[in-house]
């Protein structure tokens, strides 16, 4: 609900700080007071636009806030969670400024937002209704989903859209499969040729590697058999090789260790590096023995690695994408040698979905037309009350053909649906006798406007989750009796929302919980608006000055007393 509303340097506002409750709230006052600026100023912070004009005449820049109590509403909480906007105590805090460079900003909790996020989130905690419309019922999008929850049929649209979604899946996977068909069909030959091109080299994973390591060593057959021979001399067979100096030197070791015991670990060592000499000298003759001179073979590892290389440079780089690009391209041509099959049982699923789609459809549609009834006739009954005796109310049940998908057949013809099923649903309105019912958002009179929306919101109000509802201006055209039906429905809807009403009429004034009054006031200099809530007894004699008008009787007092009583709000 609103908790409270602020507004600084806002045309005729000087500076003022409202703070509602719930129930029904009233506003009252003289006409150019400044009521509508109240409204305006509201709306701007839902989003309306707000342009420099606004700003007080010698302000810099004008502030408009709200605060807002979130209540447990799937719409808010979803918004508030999503756009990162949560507040621990349940609030929302917004703000809307203009400067006179004609800058505007936007804050909700302190974080920066679009003026676009703003209207969003107006549309979840406020519907207005008045000279500045901030419509949601006037808008067709919203007219189905307002008789599904007439109807009661959540569960059967929650489900519905599950297998819708399902159904589109069905869908997208044939096109995309007749797609790709398609395209592979038109290169089956080019993709044959690759493959056929690959499997021609058959190449291995890690093959190249190996390739170019023996190609190396084949290469170098000369220079390694040269120097593996000549390090093998000085190791062992050559002219004072290693193996000798060793040999020398640990019989020389043991000449002295004969003589002093402390040479006896270095004579081990000693020995310890002579056997290690004569191993390496071994292993190195036994390389030097194995090293073949094969021109043929050096050969042969070239082409095959020219062969390699060739495939590399026209796909994709390297051996492993040449490999990848073989089993892609084998995986492909299978998939077109199964594409008859593979067609044939996504078609046949396909119809199957549709069928089924076509009797959820069908069952929505009848469940609609059924509510559709109940609904336009407990309207009509509501204007009734309203002052709209002869008003007629329908709702408009239509689909559209199916010439694309998704879509449905339907009494023999094809229609197309949405997440919601087929219907188009729209509200329409014939006001007086002899007119054409029409579309609810080409009436013309506010005032007529105001009631239907009454009228709506009251039938609805079980399954509108618009917490707070503003009504400007709903007292058009009515006085006496209607007036006071029209004050008990805003009493009856605001048992489940706030409902804030501006009215120049003592039997809606009446029957309110909070009775606040906008007055104009100032110098020769300046023009300011206030706003202040009225205490029993100016209540009293504010609901006396709307009977009366300025001169204000015992009399008039009485009737106001009377008003109070009979409504139950004194």
């Amino acid at each position: 609900m609103l908790i409270s509303l602020y507004a600084k340097n806002y045309l005729l506002i000087d500076e003022l700080r409202i703070a509602f409750e719930g129930g029904l709230n009233i506003i009252t006052g003289e006409t150019g007071a400044g009521k509508s600026i109240l409204i305006g100023a509201l709306g701007a912070l839902l989003g309306d636009r707000l342009q420099k004009e606004a700003i007080r005449s010698g302000a810099d820049k004008a502030i408009i806030e709200g605060e807002f109590h979130v209540p447990g509403t799937s719409g808010l909480q979803e918004f508030v969670a999503v756009n990162d906007l949560d507040d621990p105590r349940g609030v929302l805090l917004i703000r809307r400024e203009v400067a006179v460079t004609g800058k505007s900003r936007c804050f909700i909790n302190d974080t920066p937002v679009s003026v676009a996020l703003l209207a969003e989130l107006g549309e979840l905690l406020v519907d207005l209704h008045g000279q500045h419309e901030h419509q949601r019922l006037l808008k067709v999008a919203h007219h189905g989903a307002y008789l599904d929850a007439f109807a009661g049929l959540h569960a059967e649209i929650e489900a519905f859209k599950a297998a819708y979604q399902h159904f589109v899946a069905a869908i997208r996977e044939l096109r995309e499969t007749q797609a790709r068909a398609a395209q592979l069909a038109q290169s089956r030959d080019f993709m044959q040729f690759q493959l056929q091109e690959i499997e021609a080299v058959a190449p291995a994973a890690g093959e190249e590697e190996g390739l170019l390591n023996e190609e190396q060593i084949l290469r170098h057959a000369e220079l390694l058999y040269e120097r593996s021979g000549s390090l093998f001399q000085r190791l062992y067979e050559g002219e004072g090789s290693a193996a000798e100096l060793l040999t020398a030197a640990s019989t020389d070791l043991g000449q002295l260790l004969e003589i002093d015991q402390r040479f006896a670990a270095l004579k081990e060592e000693c020995e310890n590096a002579r056997i290690l000499v004569d191993e390496l000298a071994k292993s190195i003759r036994h390389y030097n023995q194995s090293i073949t001179f094969e021109p043929e073979r050096l050969e042969k590892i070239r082409e095959r690695l020219a062969a390699l290389n060739g495939l590399k440079r026209k796909h994709g780089g390297t051996l492993d994408a040449v490999i990848a690009l073989r089993d892609r391209l084998k995986s492909e041509l299978d998939l077109v040698e199964n594409l008859s099959e593979t067609l044939s049982a996504l078609s046949k699923n396909l119809e199957a979905e549709r069928l089924q789609m076509a009797g959820r459809t069908q069952e929505l549609a009848q469940r609609r037309q059924k509510a559709a009834t109940l609904f336009s006739q407990q309207v009509v009954e509501s204007l009734a009350l309203l002052g709209m005796p002869k008003a007629r109310f329908e709702v408009q049940q239509a689909s559209a053909p199916g010439n694309e998908e998704p879509w449905v057949l339907l009494d023999g013809k094809a229609v197309r649906i949405g997440p919601r099923g087929a219907d188009h649903l729209a509200f329409l309105l014939a006001a007086n006798p002899g007119q054409e019912i029409r579309p609810l958002a080409d009436v013309a009179s506010g005032g007529e406007v105001s009631r239907v929306m009454l009228a709506l919101k009251t039938i609805l109000a079980e399954a509108d989750q618009v917490p707070v509802l503003v009504f400007d201006e709903i007292d058009i055209g009515i006085s006496g009796r209607i007036a006071q039906a029209v004050g008990g429905s805003l009493r009856e809807l605001a048992r489940r929302h706030q409902v804030i009403c501006i009215t120049h009429l003592p039997q809606i004034a009446s029957m309110a919980d909070h009775h606040f009054l906008v007055e104009k006031g100032g110098d020769d200099t300046s023009t300011r608006t206030t706003i202040r809530r009225l205490n029993a007894e100016e209540n009293v004699r504010q609901i006396a000055s709307l009977i009366g008008g300025a001169r204000v009787t015992e009399t008039h007092l009485r009737s106001a007393r009377e008003l109070i009583a009979e409504a139950g709000t004194g």
